[in-house]
């Protein structure tokens, strides 16, 4: 399958946990197989247009050289510069089987690409205006939430990383409950290999032959 994956961040730009979680997850689908390009947002002049990171095809576009009144007006002329650069490349290389597109931040570029070319799009919501602020409280937060209703309601698959976020959106957008999968976030294990255990701190919680879990909330 060929994918098409569009994110305002990719390492080495990395804002939140959208860059993480783009990055592992290509990773592991071109190990699965599967073709996976990145078209993504080049904050630094010295990181490349393009490269091939490991197997993932990776697109950088610069923004309008002109400043935007706001960070919405930023965002939109962010998504011509996506819609551009994944056109070049459809019109190169072939199409996508799929759009895969994470938050808001790329709505208008997976809508354009999906009715241009007809591509499915799957959407992951990683989080919601209404739960960054605990509800929506001006204009703004409100244009954000009803951006994020639009690629809901576009997108034939929702992804979320949780129950409650399931929970969350089906309240928020009122999505049917079947559209919204929950894929939780996955931990590469091998990330940890060669650490050394701090034994005297761990020992101040349990014993050495039982485990922890720690949350963070």
């Amino acid at each position: 399958m060929k994918i098409l994956m569009l994110t305002w961040e990719y390492p080495p730009r990395i804002v939140g946990g959208i860059a993480r979680v783009v990055h592992d997850l290509s990773k592991r689908l071109i190990k699965d197989g599967h073709e996976v390009t990145v078209v993504t947002y080049r904050d630094n002049t010295n990181v490349p247009e393009y490269e091939n990171d490991k197997g993932v095809n990776v697109y950088r576009v610069d923004n309008y050289m002109i400043h935007p009144n706001n960070f919405i007006d930023w965002i939109m002329q962010l998504n011509f510069n996506l819609v551009s650069k994944a056109t070049e490349i459809i019109n190169k290389e072939g199409g996508f089987d799929v759009i895969h597109a994470h938050d808001w931040l790329v709505t208008y570029a997976a809508k354009t690409l999906k009715n241009a070319y007809n591509i499915p799009i799957v959407a992951t919501i990683h989080a919601t205006e209404a739960g960054r602020n605990s509800g929506i409280h001006d204009e703004t937060q409100r244009y954000i939430n009803d951006t994020e209703w639009l690629l809901t309601y576009e997108a034939t698959e929702v992804i979320v990383n949780s129950n409650f976020m399931k929970n969350d959106i089906h309240r928020l957008f009122g999505l049917p409950f079947e559209k919204i999968n929950v894929i939780p976030n996955g931990i590469n294990l091998s990330n940890f290999t060669g650490i050394e255990r701090d034994y005297d701190f761990r020992r101040q919680y349990a014993m050495d032959n039982e485990k922890i879990i720690l949350y963070v909330g």
